[in-house]
């Protein structure tokens, strides 16, 4: 007897499994467009393009939500097709992030694998990402993916250098000031990267028309010498004693009043960035010459010995540090005219006294924050000030990585710090002149190791307020 109910049990069994497959795994069966979804800051909305690979067989899409409150939707057969615009109306309750999950279920009772949509639903102003683009100096190492356009080693004789300063000597063509460099037989030192190889130049400059740079940046030329390698710009007198003249360094550049004028200090002994003076040399003739402004120099406390430039307004914009990584931004203007005429830069003294003229001790600190080599620009599409700098304050975590901060005005305030974390001991952070409009910022970035100089690109979030 128990034999035959086994035996009806098992026929019973095969019976009503009839028309599912035997051993059943859930299958990929929807594929989408995109998977990191960004609402439209207009319609807010999510939207993506989902493909089936057998919509004949599906008798319905559930949507469920991942986070935030509960959701659940299913989409009927009959209302779709391959493929497929899926849209989901953002609402003011969701998080910031959250996925939703959806699942097709097929008419013999299986269902698919759950595919997931990823949504960042920040809103207001905010950096979204930063990624790295291309290499812009140096020997690419082993395994690295990224383009490298210039191999500087070869062409230039640039094996090792950093900074990157980049300014617009007329439209459309720009000046690439980097810092200390080393020739052809550098090679990166995890112990002491800078530093190492011959033909050490305290500074180079390159120039380029490269007008995309979501495929890496590309020299148009170098500054060179008749040997056809990269020459040094700004002198110095190579004294490594500690007590002379060691290094020239770029620090910020601009077209002012038709002529290209870069900052720079003369370092007389690294160990706490003591320089002798700060100072200016200009070109007449589009950065192809340079010759040393004899009639300006900032002294070596003072709160400009670091600088970045942006012209607005009529007026040339300069924020500064004392000479290394550890002062506090200050913030100055002058007329374009006015760039070798000291006695007439005016100082922000805070929004209760404004801009005072002819002394820089007037300046007030302007960002609560320890910086070091920043750059700044405005950008016309977002209508912010944005600024960069290495994060040299000791007093807080997150030291030696890129900060980032905006403003509606120049004067602030300056909003809280982004930080970008993703790359060790990495500094300088020069915006591009492109920067200036559009949703994507472009700065230079130095890494210590393999002391060179990397493309990078950040995508700012602009989304406004959810209404």
């Amino acid at each position: 007897m128990k034999k035959y109910i086994y035996i009806f049990v098992l026929f019973y069994s095969l019976l009503t499994c009839q028309g599912k497959q035997d051993n059943y795994i859930p299958i990929e069966e929807i594929s989408a467009s995109e998977v990191d979804l960004i609402p439209d800051k207009n319609t807010k909305t999510v939207q993506t393009i989902l493909t089936f690979k057998k919509l004949e067989t599906i008798d319905y899409l559930s949507v469920k939500k991942s986070g935030g409150e509960l959701y659940s939707v299913n989409i009927k057969n009959s209302e779709l097709s391959s493929p497929f615009t899926f849209s989901y109306n953002i609402k003011k309750t969701d998080p910031e992030s959250f996925k939703l999950v959806l699942q097709a279920h097929y008419k013999n009772g299986n269902t698919s694998k759950e595919t997931y949509l990823n949504i960042d639903n920040r809103w207001g102003f905010f950096v979204r990402k930063i990624s790295r683009i291309a290499r812009v100096t140096g020997t690419s190492m082993a395994g690295e993916s990224i383009p490298n356009p210039n191999n500087t080693t070869v062409n230039w004789n640039v094996g090792g250098t950093d900074l990157g300063i980049i300014w617009e000597i007329q439209p459309g063509k720009y000046g690439i000031f980097f810092g200390d460099t080393f020739g052809s037989d550098f090679k990166p030192n995890p112990v002491n990267s800078g530093g190492n190889g011959s033909n050490w130049r305290s500074n180079v400059l390159a120039y380029s028309e490269d007008l995309n740079l979501d495929d890496g940046l590309t020299f148009s030329k170098m500054a060179t010498d008749s040997r056809g390698d990269a020459r040094e710009i700004i002198y110095s007198a190579k004294d490594v004693s500690g007590n002379g003249d060691w290094t020239s360094i770029p620090t910020g550049a601009i077209r002012a009043n038709n002529t290209d004028y870069v900052h720079y200090f003369n370092i007389k002994n690294w160990f706490g960035w003591t320089t002798n003076y700060s100072g200016l040399y200009k070109s007449l003739d589009n950065g192809e010459n340079w010759e040393k402004c004899n009639n300006i120099l900032f002294a070596s406390n003072s709160y400009f010995g670091m600088c970045g430039y942006f012209k607005k307004d009529g007026y040339v914009y300069m924020i500064g540090t004392p000479a290394g990584r550890s002062g506090y931004p200050r913030l100055a203007r002058f007329a374009e005219s006015d760039i070798e005429n000291r006695n007439n830069y005016e100082y922000w003294s805070g929004h209760s006294r404004g801009w005072m003229k002819g002394n820089e001790t007037e300046a007030v600190i302007l960002i609560n924050h320890k910086a070091g080599e920043l750059s700044f620009i405005y950008n016309e599409t977002l209508k912010k000030w944005i600024i960069a700098y290495i994060n040299e304050d000791y007093n807080r975590k997150d030291i030696n990585n890129i900060v980032i901060r905006y403003a509606d005005e120049i004067t602030g305030p300056w909003s809280e710090p982004f930080i970008y974390k993703e790359y060790e001991l990495s500094y300088g952070s020069f915006f591009h002149p492109l920067s200036i409009s559009g949703e994507n910022l472009y700065f230079l970035m130095s890494i210590w190791y393999p002391y060179n100089v990397f493309l990078m690109k950040v995508e700012i979030g602009d989304m406004g307020e959810f209404e």
